[in-house]
């Protein structure tokens, strides 16, 4: 039996955990085909079909919010392409899925390898990870270690690409294994760094301890009599074996010293790259750059934002700083320092060319300076189900109700968001690890955001103020002769508008709205007549000018989304994709009253249609 096919047999109860992860990795799969309209498709009375390569397709599902596909993992069948009438059904298979798709062979091999890489490392988890009974009771980095679910949508949601089982429990979060950092020694005429702190003595002691940072400076010194020469730089221990061949002839040539490992422990969270410091839980989150790739991109950090992440940060926190509304709302945890090799010298050292984005490091404030860590979830833990199959949220919904609980998660946490984009013009990217929410015994509170320095958007004209807005050509040189839409300034609103579709609402309240219909039959049409009416709220409040959200209209019928899966079969790192999606906020029954140009006739016809596609 073909070991990628999903027909087990009954008494094959060793391979069920195979069977069901697997099963999860091709439904994904499918569901992103569907969703980014990858394959035109037919669906009637629950069952989606469409033809792809060699088969016909036949799955059960529903279409939700924002057309997010939801398929029944049970129910996926396909059958080769035929004139017979009595197609031979049977359950997918992932190399003939994979086989099928339509994209190129390398495209085909790359993506069937990460599928690969994330059931292996998902049994590994199944077979070896100690799972806790209630994760409802675990602290905010707790919680980023015992969430193991991976990304709800995209099908390579574990792939790790590089990473050996080994690896995998070293340096992944959900084993909670700790490490110490690896150091390198860099000539500074080969680094730029932005620190907080004027002194980089004062920085690295603040950072490293004395002790730490005497033991650094006595090991460059075993080394070089040009110590003072040298600058530090953190290197993940799974990066620095990875690079060491490529760094060998810089070493050699004492640009480069390696240090060793030293200094305090650390502990991945979810994103992986992103390092929790638990000897001291209140110095910095280090954001280290990985080669390998997970969901849809490779984890390395364009080189240019290692250094404009304080920029950014700092430009953030001033504007909250004056706002009253964000102040109540919403915690910024602001990146304030960062360091990467720059060629500052005329002769170009090869070494800094192969290695742009994969070595560098940022600095991040920790949660545990802000607020109690029992207080504090990831965004992604609110469509966790537990062991006892219940929702990791079930408690706060009993006690408040689901109507009452998901007006104050907006009002706190979604709100805030829009905001900051529509009252000062700076779109930040919302999505599940990036939010966090500070709650009272599950009642929201705040929303606390983080990880500004690639995902934070604005457009010039739009600037509520942009005279305090920074002027990026002083930081870095490629960003003077850089278009819009390349970095941080965007050239018109509608991708603002994306940014906060795609992840506030598409791959985030999407999934808690469908939660909340399974387990509590919380109707789709009230949820999104909630989202719909807090966002009606906060225009009458008049925080933002009516011309301001005008502007950033996200009422439309059908809105742009990005195309994720699509994106991975070209494998043009900076290229977008992009597909319409039907809006369920701008065809709630609200927004359609609202629309002079149709009768109420055609407004009911439409509400009524609407509830037929999202059943």
């Amino acid at each position: 039996m073909n070991q990628h096919n999903q027909t087990l047999t009954d008494d094959s109860a060793s391979n069920l955990p195979h069977q069901i992860i697997t099963n999860r990795v091709i439904r994904q799969l499918l569901e992103a085909l569907l969703f980014e309209k990858i394959c035109e498709y037919s669906f009637q009375q629950g069952l989606f079909t469409f033809s792809l390569g060699q088969h016909q397709y036949c799955l059960a599902g529903k279409i939700s919010g924002f057309s997010r596909v939801r398929l029944n993992a049970q129910q996926m069948l396909f059958a080769p392409l035929s004139q017979n009438h009595d197609p031979q059904w049977q359950a997918v298979g992932l190399l003939e899925l994979v086989e099928d798709l339509p994209t190129t062979t390398d495209v085909k091999q790359r993506l069937l390898g990460e599928l690969q890489q994330t059931i292996k490392l998902c049994l590994y988890n199944d077979q070896y990870l100690p799972r806790v009974n209630d994760r409802r009771q675990l602290n905010y980095h707790q919680l980023e270690s015992a969430i193991d679910e991976g990304h709800p949508y995209h099908p390579c949601f574990k792939a790790r690409t590089g990473f050996t089982e080994q690896d995998h429990k070293i340096y992944g979060p959900e084993f909670g294994n700790t490490f110490r950092l690896d150091w390198l020694a860099i000539r500074r005429c080969y680094l730029k760094r932005r620190f907080d702190l004027g002194s980089e003595q004062a920085f690295w002691i603040k950072e490293l301890g004395t002790e730490t940072y005497d033991f650094l400076l006595q090991e460059v010194a075993k080394q070089t009599n040009d110590g003072a020469a040298f600058s530090l730089m953190p290197i993940h221990p799974w990066q620095w074996h990875n690079l060491k061949d490529k760094l060998q002839q810089a070493i050699v040539e004492k640009q480069v010293i390696y240090l060793g490992s030293a200094g305090d422990l650390y502990q991945a969270g979810i994103s992986v790259r992103t390092l929790f410091n638990i000897s001291h839980p209140k110095k910095a989150n280090i954001k280290l750059p990985l080669n390998m790739v997970n969901t849809s991109s490779l984890r390395s950090i364009e080189s240019h934002s290692f250094c404009t992440a304080p920029v950014l940060s700092k430009w953030l926190v001033a504007l909250t700083e004056q706002d009253s509304y964000l102040q109540q709302k919403m915690v910024l945890l602001p990146e304030y320092a960062g360091i990467r090799p720059e060629n500052d010298t005329e002769q170009t050292q090869q070494w800094i060319s192969e290695l742009d984005g994969h070595l560098g490091a940022i600095y991040r404030e920790s949660l545990a300076n802000y607020c109690p860590e029992n207080k504090v979830i990831p965004f992604v833990a609110l469509t966790l189900i537990e062991q006892d199959n219940a929702p990791f949220i079930e408690p706060w919904i009993r006690q408040h109700g689901c109507e009452k609980w998901l007006k104050q998660l907006v009002e706190t946490a979604i709100l805030p968001i829009w905001h900051l984009l529509v009252h000062h013009g700076i779109g930040i990217e919302a999505h599940g690890q990036n939010m966090l929410l500070q709650h009272e015994q599950g009642w929201p509170c705040k929303v606390i955001v983080r990880d500004f320095h690639e995902s934070l958007e604005y457009v010039h004209d739009y600037l509520a103020q942009p005279e305090i807005a920074p002027i990026f050509s002083e930081f870095e040189a490629e960003y003077a002769t850089a278009k819009p839409d390349q970095y941080y300034w965007m050239s018109d609103v509608e991708a603002l508008r994306e940014l906060i579709i795609d992840t506030l609402f598409v791959f985030n309240l999407a999934d808690l709205e469908v939660l909340l219909e399974d387990y509590y039959q919380f109707a789709e049409a009230d949820f999104w007549r909630i989202i719909d009416q807090c966002f009606a709220d906060y225009q009458a409040s008049g925080l933002t000018s009516e011309q301001r959200l005008n502007q950033m209209d996200i009422y439309q019928a059908e809105i742009k989304t990005e195309s994720l899966l699509k994106k991975k079969f070209d494998g043009r790192r900076a290229a977008e994709y992009h597909h319409l999606v039907h809006n369920p906020i701008g065809t709630t029954p609200h927004r359609l009253s609202k629309q002079l140009d149709k009768t109420p006739q055609q407004e009911t016809k439409q509400v009524i249609h609407d509830g037929e596609a999202h059943a």
